[in-house]
């Protein structure tokens, strides 16, 4: 296979539209060369995707046994991962290991050391030969090996006999980056390019409408989401997975284990740097959430200043986004909750760690409760649009049938004289004749289109009269009192 496979998962079609500064002639000189390398490098994507395709289905085919033996089989899922290894206790930390493909395995038949209390190993990138030696050194389940390799799961947890295997998605918001100012030569950038966009998980993918309409296209934003997988080992060895690039999760997390007398270096459980680093992927959540609840709320202000039937075409478009991003972010509660509440005889997860699982349940019900707010909100907005446009149409009408009544008199009466009778003596008289006729229709037709408002004026003015009474019948009694 070639260098195309460097990643299984497939490749996101993500079109952004994009603002140019240039001036109307440097963009008629270029736009040859410009569409060119566009449509080549769109062309290039489908056959890596379609490359990448055929791997993926090689690993789950009908009827096989499920799961993965590392020993027997071989996938054509290569990529140059970026390995680190970082061992701690209390009161040291060594320094960190820096590893690749070809000397992780040299490095994992060493012993480990003994000031080694905790063990965490990163791996990012999706790479067989990586896995093969993880999952044959550390007798990895062959399902959780399976799950690893599959990419987008549903987030659950998976105990197994001597490891926990934990599967959720992390969510990233992202700059759009021009593609003169990429740089894809980068190994890092390689595995980046690969994220899957929020839209490509759900039926979005192929609209190029809803892609250049989202949400956060004026801040030229996106979000992508990657899977993770974590395996919780016993001897407080902790090993994570990223699909692309974990660097926003565990940069934060080697700051602090760098540091002495923090709470991972005095604790010195496995259990707790898994809860930071599934702390560190609901974190990255929010500011998606605060993106959001900003654009959602100058669209409000817009629609009350002047609300337009173009505005529901947007707000469907939100609130299709809020749907996945809940879709893809609620599992997560269920998950903390199911870490909080775990128990077995080996006892993985310290209660110390169960005690600091609360922190992360209660960020994940905050985003989820933001969300439906957000979604309720769209909702109320379409609503008032459709309410505010029928207002203003029957507004329109009430004000034609005031016209209308004005001129139904007139109507009438110029129907009624214009009628070809032979004897008609009406129209021998005078012209005052004219206007008295008019004046009483009109008086009449004024009087029954206006009953509704003259009835609540004498109804009022009754009520007026009933309360004087009433106030006259009193101030008479104390008087009679005080006499």
């Amino acid at each position: 296979m070639s260098k195309e496979k460097e990643n299984r998962e497939y490749t996101p079609t993500e079109i952004v539209i994009e603002q140019n500064n240039k001036s109307k002639e440097d963009i008629s000189s270029d736009t040859s060369s410009v569409r060119g390398k566009r449509r080549f490098k769109a062309l290039t994507k489908k056959v890596i995707a379609a490359n990448r395709l055929l791997s993926a289905e090689q690993i789950h085919l009908a009827g096989q046994d499920p799961g993965i033996d590392p020993k027997f089989v071989d996938y054509d899922i290569h990529t140059k991962c970026k390995i680190f290894c970082v061992d701690f206790n209390e009161k040291d930390a060594l320094p960190i290991k820096n590893l690749t493909n070809d000397s992780l395995e040299e490095f994992l038949q060493k012993e480990r050391p003994p000031e080694s209390r905790v063990r965490w190993i990163n791996i990012d990138g999706i790479s067989w030969d990586v896995i093969k030696i993880l999952s044959i050194h550390y007798d990895l389940h062959p399902l959780a090996i399976e799950d690893s390799l599959q990419g987008v799961q549903r987030t659950k947890l998976d105990l197994y006999q001597n490891h926990l295997y934990v599967s959720l998605l992390l969510h990233s918001l992202v700059d759009t980056i021009p593609d003169d100012e990429r740089d894809d030569n980068s190994d890092e950038m390689k595995r980046t390019n690969f994220r899957k966009d929020l839209l490509t998980i759900n039926h979005r993918e192929d609209s190029v409408y809803l892609e250049t309409h989202r949400l956060l296209r004026k801040q030229k934003l996106h979000v992508t989401v990657e899977p993770v997988s974590i395996f919780l080992l016993e001897n407080h060895i902790l090993i994570t997975i990223f699909q692309c690039s974990g660097k926003s999760v565990h940069r934060p997390i080697l700051s602090r284990i760098s540091q002495p007398k923090t709470l991972l270096r005095t604790a010195q459980e496995a259990s707790l740097l898994m809860e930071a680093v599934i702390d560190g992927i609901v974190d990255l959540a929010i500011p998606i959430k605060d993106s959001y609840r900003h654009q959602i709320a100058e669209l409000e202000g817009k629609l009350l200043i002047r609300p337009k039937m173009d505005y529901t075409r947007e707000l469907h478009i939100i609130s299709g986004e809020l749907t996945i991003l809940k879709r893809t972010l609620g599992p997560i509660q269920g998950l903390v909750t199911l870490l909080r509440e775990h128990s077995d005889e080996k006892n993985l997860i310290s209660p110390l760690a169960r005690t600091y699982f609360m922190d992360v349940s209660d960020h994940c019900i905050e985003i989820v409760d933001d969300l439906d707010t957000m979604t309720k909100i769209t909702e109320n907005l379409v609503n008032m649009i459709f309410n505010l446009i029928a207002y203003e149409t029957n507004e329109n009408m009430r004000i034609i049938a005031i016209f209308s009544v004005v001129f139904l008199p007139m109507t009438f009466i110029a129907g009624f004289f214009g009628m070809n009778f032979k004897t008609f003596p009406q129209l021998d008289y005078d012209l005052s004749y004219f206007w008295w006729v008019t004046g009483v229709s009109t008086a009449i037709m004024f009087v029954i289109g206006t009953y509704s408002i003259w009835t609540k004026w004498v109804a009022r003015f009754f009520r007026y009269l009933l309360r004087r009474r009433k106030a006259a019948t009193q101030k008479s009694r104390e008087v009679e009192k005080r006499l």
